[in-house]
């Protein structure tokens, strides 16, 4: 087959349809106020919870990395793990798990204060946008969710590996020679999950390696 000649990941390609991204995606929505697009969403048919803020006490719900897309409120909320609020709790969801995209979801214009929030996100959506906006900013962002890419280099980054460097084009090399091979594959499992040092680490590295290999499998062999 042509493909296997391939060794790099960012070759392969899978354009989901609306319906399957709508089947695979979970959105949360963090804001100390419960926001009108929550129904919005549900009546898109979008599977969404709410949360007026994560703690100490819940933040289970980030750690066990069910969702693909967190709409984040940068006020009164994330107090719990820093001082910076919304930036503070932005910081711990990407350092659990780079691969969740997180929309900065706030009515303040953006200034000096909240730079940084608004840089680190994966994009922002104005409170005050209209549903058609909204709805079209959360599909582009479930896209990137689930693209291969953003998969992988969630992946890398959980496990200390530099893009662009030897290590990450190994383990390119070593996962895509895995789509024509379940010993390879489970030998990539086994060597990538060695570099995840603590628990919570790999079973979200072990989460994100599941759905990498599922979504190549899909847009190579359609299955």
């Amino acid at each position: 087959m042509k493909f296997f000649s391939k060794r790099s990941i960012h070759d392969v390609k899978l354009n989901l349809s609306r319906e399957e991204i709508l089947r695979r995606s979970r959105i949360l929505v963090v804001d100390d106020e419960k926001p009108e697009i929550i129904n919005d969403l549900k009546k898109a048919r979008f599977s969404v919870d709410y949360e007026p803020d994560i703690t100490k006490d819940n933040m289970n719900i980030v750690d066990q990395s069910t969702y693909d897309l967190v709409l984040l409120d940068f006020g009164n909320v994330g107090k719990s793990f820093g001082a910076d609020e919304g930036l503070s709790l932005l910081r711990y969801i990407k350092r659990v798990n780079p691969a969740i995209v997180v929309l900065a979801y706030t009515s303040r214009a953006l200034s000096t204060t909240h730079a940084d929030f608004y840089r680190q996100t994966d994009g922002a959506l104005a409170k005050d946008a209209g549903i058609a906006e909204s709805l079209e900013k959360i599909e582009e962002g479930l896209k990137k969710a689930h693209s291969i890419d953003n998969v992988w280099l969630g992946l890398i980054t959980l496990a200390g590996i530099v893009p662009g460097s030897e290590e990450d084009e190994r383990f390119q090399n070593m996962l895509v020679k895995g789509f024509q091979s379940k010993r390879k594959l489970k030998t990539f499992k086994q060597n990538m999950l060695t570099l995840l040092e603590n628990g919570n680490a790999k079973t979200i590295g072990n989460i994100l390696i599941t759905k990498l290999i599922e979504l190549g499998l899909k847009a190579i062999l359609g299955i």
